[in-house]
């Protein structure tokens, strides 16, 4: 009778041991795909994303030669500055066919650039829950421009006027970074490794001009580098418009770095002249620098909205 018992109990345990491993390969067969991390299994991942990955053309030697194909000995199209992104159309050997921000399509040197990925981001409808990324132009041991007395200093105005234009964005339900909230020395490529690593929606360098002459010049400028920014440029320098009380000199392209070397929408403001006595007396003052806060608010509104209606 013991042995019957034992026997049948044993028969059981082997039934329950292969019961075991069947659930287990079973969990490891569904396991797999969740830690598969092959090119179908990223595709899926993007697809149910709404953002999705975008590769890109960093250029990084100075007056890098556009070719008109792959090959030095071909003809020269053009000279592209330093840290431009290009869209890269496909690759050749040791060449990238790219398209450049002028329109212009070619083949650069693998020597003379890089690969780089991006996060492609479906343009928000307002300003809540969007990621903006502030930079106070200059810091630290770079003053910037200096008013006419030497007493008050770019990096000073600058900073300022960005912690105003943060409260009013967060305000608005937007998580504002600062690329510095001291007087420290800022590394222009880190400036722009900030705006990437958050996924910015919205890059604003700050600065307030200086022309060659003192008093000789006035005004705000707004900046753009990539056409794909045209539109914010120009929606932001409208609400500029509208409400800051210097002249508006409009927008204009300009090639500086925090701009070129930018993933994301990227844009650089300059809201006075330092050297100019009357443009100094109206936006070193807490009134201008919230009016500036107003406008932004404004302007970024609109060119978000502008996406839900389009």
């Amino acid at each position: 009778m013991k042995k019957s018992v034992i026997f049948s109990l044993f028969i059981v345990a082997i039934l329950l041991g292969v019961g075991h491993v069947k659930r287990t390969k079973q969990l490891a067969l569904h396991e797999e795909p969740i830690e598969d991390h092959s090119v179908e299994a990223l595709a899926v991942s993007l697809e149910e994303d709404e953002n999705s990955l975008e590769e890109l053309v960093k250029v990084g030697a100075e007056d890098t030669l556009l070719y008109s194909k792959a090959s030095a000995e071909s003809a020269k199209i053009a000279e592209i500055n330093r840290g431009e992104l290009l869209e890269l159309i496909a690759t050749k050997d040791q060449w990238y066919q790219v398209k450049t921000n002028d329109g212009d399509e070619g083949y650069v040197s693998k020597n003379d650039s890089q690969l780089i990925t991006r996060t492609t981001q479906v343009r928000p409808d307002s300003l809540e829950g969007t990621t903006i990324v502030l930079n106070p132009g200059h810091g630290g041991d770079d003053t910037g421009a200096v008013s006419n007395d030497g007493w008050i200093y770019e990096k000073e105005v600058t900073l300022e006027t960005a912690e105003v234009i943060k409260e009013a964005l967060e305000e608005k339900g937007s998580t504002v970074i600062l690329t510095r909230d001291s007087d420290v020395t800022e590394n222009l490529a880190e400036i722009c490794t900030i705006s990437q690593e958050n996924d910015a929606d919205i890059f604003i360098s700050l600065h307030y001009d200086s022309s060659e002459n003192m008093n000789e010049a006035t005004g705000t400028t707004t900046y753009y580098y990539y056409e794909a920014y045209a539109e914010l440029a120009e929606t932001v320098n409208d609400a500029l418009i509208e409400n800051l009380p210097l002249q508006n000199r409009g927008i204009e392209y300009g090639n500086f770095q925090v701009l070129r070397e930018n993933t994301q929408p990227a844009l650089l403001l300059e809201l006075g002249y330092m050297n100019s006595d009357d443009d100094l007396a109206i936006f070193n003052t807490s009134e201008y620098q919230q009016t500036v806060a107003d406008a932004l608010v404004e302007g970024l509104t609109d060119y978000f909205q502008a996406s839900e209606n389009a």
